[in-house]
């Protein structure tokens, strides 16, 4: 094992002087980078950020996996450790604090902070050394996404799920999330969004007009059952009832309609990485973002986003090693302020409410999107304010909400 006591004295650290935001303008975040030049990270593309009980940040790059304390690295590599392939592409924990790692080439490691396990083609049940993700139950049972099936393994027993045996659409899966015992939801490459329930299979997809994308790189499911996607071309997905709408560049403010990963912070926001426009941030139905045209974040492409207990955020990028990236307290009181103004239920199909804290609502205009004036109502009291729209077409319009000498621009999508 090749042990670096690198504290790290170089890096590069950038201070945002203009950062200009939809919805808002912030203060000046901190942008620490770090990358093969300046530490030991093995490599500048960063596939997957996890941290583990004690704090420490695990980076899994093209080139082997870094593990960082904040202080000093460990670098694991096939030269270097039980390791099987330098192409890491994930890792996960279980409750004994071993990493489950996957790689490209390799398949499984295990490692308990002192000997490896591997589970290749060779020695195992495993149906590919190709692994996307692994995620643990309650039960430390493994989960693998792989290129060839969804394999199961119990510690001691492999299940493998695949078109040679199940109703899965697709062998290629990216991603799962797991609901209960007996639910769970998987993001496949090309086969769409499918619900596992115990052995069975139900897919949704543009096949048959049931979800925008059929490529899912990201799952979460918030506090009210609500599954969210992330997808490379149809953007922020909100999955419910068997439902699914799309909070794309049409339908919202999100930046972008390619994006790779999410995660929710303790507060709820969730944290995106998009392929072209960095690091976006989703705050009720207000978003904003970080990227090299408006910030300086080193890369627009963000793989893999991780979230420390206190708020610090981690991505991982497509060529610029990691950021680390920290609002500070002033920013988290501006960003209250700039998105003061809350829309919802966003979309809706009959009425709509305004609230805004600190601030009373004066006045609120309601434009197609051919910019002709369709309701513009003034208020006088404080509080709640909701509006009628039983009366619009299904579509986009947008929302001019006057609150003092500030003026804010929100999208608002009717449904049929």
């Amino acid at each position: 094992m090749l042990l670096f006591q690198f504290a790290l004295t170089r890096f590069r650290l950038f201070i945002v002087c203009t950062l200009c935001l939809a919805g808002g303008a912030f203060a000046q975040p901190t942008f620490q980078q770090f990358t093969r030049f300046n530490s030991p990270l093995p490599d500048n593309t960063v596939r997957h950020i996890a941290i583990d009980w004690l704090g420490r940040k695990w980076f899994c790059t093209d080139y082997g996996l870094a593990v960082y304390n904040d202080t000093t690295w460990t670098v694991y590599q096939t030269n270097n450790s039980g390791l099987t392939d330098n192409s890491v592409k994930h890792v996960s924990f279980d409750s004994q604090h071993r990493a489950w790692i996957a790689t490209q080439n390799g398949g499984v490691c295990v490692f308990d902070g002192n000997s490896w396990l591997n589970y290749t083609l060779t020695n195992s049940g495993i149906s590919s050394d190709y692994v996307r993700s692994i995620t643990l139950d309650r039960f430390d049972h493994a989960w693998m996404c792989t290129n060839n099936g969804l394999n199961f393994f119990d510690g001691s027993q492999w299940s493998v799920f695949n078109l040679s045996n199940s109703s899965l659409p697709v062998d290629n899966i990216a991603v799962i999330t797991l609901e209960n015992d007996s639910t769970r939801w998987l993001g496949t490459v090309n086969g769409g969004f499918v619900k596992m329930v115990d052995t069975a299979f139900t897919s949704y997809g543009i096949y048959n007009n049931t979800f925008p994308d059929n490529t899912i790189t990201g799952i979460i499911i918030d506090p009210a059952n609500i599954k969210w996607s992330a997808c490379p071309a149809g953007a922020l997905v909100r999955f419910f009832n068997n439902s699914a709408f799309a909070y794309n560049t049409l339908t919202s403010l999100i930046p972008s309609n390619s994006l790779t990963t999410l995660v929710a912070d303790s507060l709820q926001n969730f944290w995106i990485g998009s392929f072209d426009k960095g690091l976006i941030k989703r705050v009720n139905n207000d978003f904003y973002y970080w990227n090299t045209q408006n910030s300086a974040m080193p890369d627009d492409i963000v793989f893999g986003v991780a979230v420390e207990r206190n708020g610090v955020i981690w991505c991982g990028t497509g060529q610029e090693g990691v950021v680390r990236f920290e609002e500070n307290t002033s920013d988290v009181t501006e960003l209250s302020t700039a998105a003061s103004v809350y829309v919802f239920p966003n979309p809706t199909v009959d009425q709509v409410t305004l609230r805004s804290y600190g601030r009373r609502i004066d006045q609120v205009c309601i434009r197609g999107i051919n910019g002709a004036t369709l309701l513009e109502k003034q208020n006088d009291l404080t509080g709640d304010f909701s509006l009628d729209v039983t009366g619009f077409s299904a579509g986009v319009y947008f929302m001019e909400i006057r609150c003092g000498d500030q003026l804010f621009s929100k999208k608002l999508v009717r449904l049929n």
